[in-house]
């Protein structure tokens, strides 16, 4: 079933890659692949009955309408018919192409930029209507005629800033500014892999000029930034970026307003920070939350569900790791203790998921499946990798 399921999605793949297949039926097509796969299963070597993975929430791919894409690009309700720009307030926008966010501030000074996703700009389904991001930004009439002065980093990865190179290339004396590990990061890369990012300029990026390592103020004009460090939170370097003028907080790939995050807990760095984060954005002062990821901006709300969601997953998990039925898993694996572990982790993260998806054995009796899209398939990688943290680090 696995190597069947694994062959399908490939073949799928490449279907779209070809340009064979519309989105819509390979939504369609996906979920019926993964479906049947959504939690890892101890495939086979529990006796029937006895493995938690097996009553597992069906995953059916559906979106709730909480995290319904506003605007809508279905709805034609894209400013530029594949990528969105919007002013939020006081000379502050911030653009989309449904899975990535970027900010820019125009001033009389000319713009500060935060983050160049690659993708912003790239027209999945008819490459002819691509356009650079550069192209995005100046498609808002306020922004013509003023330079590109700072570019900031909100962190190292490259779908968030694969396209600072295309930045550099037509403004040279751009100011580049990150936190000193994000520096660090980007210089370890060798230039030798090819970008994989449709739109990617340069890889690596260039290398941010101005550093820092706590704290920093950006400004341009009447315009400005707040930086802050708060600790490797998703990963070394990243950073939270203030409007306080506009009353707008930018915290990337940690909080998905109408959405559970990414695989993983968005393959957190540190899993007992990324559980603070949410109380530490929640202390700045804002009205607009950019979370970096898909077409939704959030509010000090969204924060805060997202905030509850984290603390149901983690006390699930302590409920999981607690459960003695479980602890039976190793002696019926007694040959290969290292299998067994891995067998036993899998149903404890099943178990959790189970627990958090269902409304009334989840602490805060959210509906999280009519909340958050692909918490139905997230969630329980999430359990995995919070199951992880509370075992052995130190710092819960």
């Amino acid at each position: 079933m696995l190597i069947c399921a694994a062959h399908r999605l490939c073949q799928l793949k490449r279907l779209v890659r070809l340009g064979f297949l519309p989105l819509v039926t390979t939504l369609f097509l996906l979920s019926t692949v993964m479906a049947a796969e959504a939690y890892r299963t101890d495939h086979g070597f529990l006796p029937p009955g006895t493995s938690t993975c097996d009553a597992h929430v069906p995953v059916t791919l559906s979106v709730p309408p909480n995290a319904a894409p506003i605007p809508d690009p279905f709805q034609r309700q894209y400013s530029g018919g594949f990528y969105h720009v919007e002013e939020i307030n006081h000379g502050l926008f911030y653009m989309t192409d449904g899975v990535y966010q970027a900010m820019f501030i125009v001033s009389d000074q000319g713009i500060i930029l935060v983050d160049a996703p690659p993708s912003i700009g790239v027209n999945q389904q008819d490459q002819q209507r691509s356009v650079s991001l550069l192209d995005v930004i100046y498609s808002i009439p306020e922004a013509r005629g003023r330079e590109i002065k700072k570019l900031i980093y909100s962190h190292s990865h490259l779908d968030h800033i694969g396209a600072a190179s295309v930045i550099k290339d037509v403004f040279p004396n751009v100011e580049i500014i990150a936190h000193e590990e994000t520096k660090e990061l980007i210089a370890r890369g060798t230039g030798t892999v090819e970008p994989f990012l449709a739109g990617s300029g340069s890889i690596p990026p260039p290398l941010p000029e101005t550093i820092f390592r706590d704290q920093a103020t950006v400004m341009l004009g009447s315009q400005g930034l707040e930086l802050s460090y708060q600790g490797p939170i998703h990963q070394p370097g990243n950073i939270f970026i203030h409007a306080p003028k506009q009353k707008v907080l930018m915290l990337v790939d940690v909080i998905f307003p109408g959405w559970s995050p990414f695989s993983d807990l968005a393959v957190a760095s540190d899993v007992p920070l990324f559980v603070a984060a949410h109380d530490k954005a929640l202390a700045f002062e804002f009205d607009t939350f950019i979370g970096g990821h898909l077409n939704h901006l959030g509010t000090r709300a969204d924060v805060e569900e997202s905030r509850r969601y984290i603390q149901d997953i983690k006390a699930n998990t302590i409920t999981a790791l607690f459960d003695p039925s479980l602890f039976a898993i190793f002696s019926m694996v007694p040959a290969n203790s290292l299998g067994a572990f891995a067998i036993y982790l899998d149903q404890v993260a099943c178990e959790c998921a189970n627990l958090t998806l269902n409304a009334a054995t989840t602490p805060s009796g959210t509906d999280w499946l009519g909340r958050f899209g692909a918490a139905d398939i997230n969630t329980v990688g999430h359990c995995w990798r919070m199951a992880e943290a509370l075992r052995i680090d130190p710092a819960f």
